[in-house]
């Protein structure tokens, strides 16, 4: 279920029109749903317990690469069955 959590807030920073201001400062990486998601994974893989096997440096990075997969797929799904996301002034009367 975190993992269904994780891939929605890294679809949210990518795609959602509330970041697009922040996705400016840095358009190679806020703009890439694999990119975006391993970031994120890491974090929420970083902030478990030390006392998961490996630790929390191995959890970053299981948890990010699990997260930077699954959120590059499911951005292609969506980008297949929806389209690209029109911007608002760009829609045509």
């Amino acid at each position: 279920m975190i993992y269904v959590a994780l891939i929605g807030l890294t679809l949210i920073i990518v795609r959602g029109t509330i970041f697009r201001p922040v996705r400016r400062i840095w358009p190679a990486l806020l703009e890439c749903s694999q990119c975006t998601g391993m970031w994120v994974g890491m974090a929420a893989g970083a902030m478990g317990t030390p006392q998961e096997e490996g630790g929390r440096v191995a959890s970053a990075i299981i948890v990010g690469a699990a997260t930077s997969l699954l959120s590059l797929l499911t951005d292609a799904v969506l980008l297949r069955l929806l389209g690209e996301p029109e911007l608002e002034s760009e829609k045509k009367p």
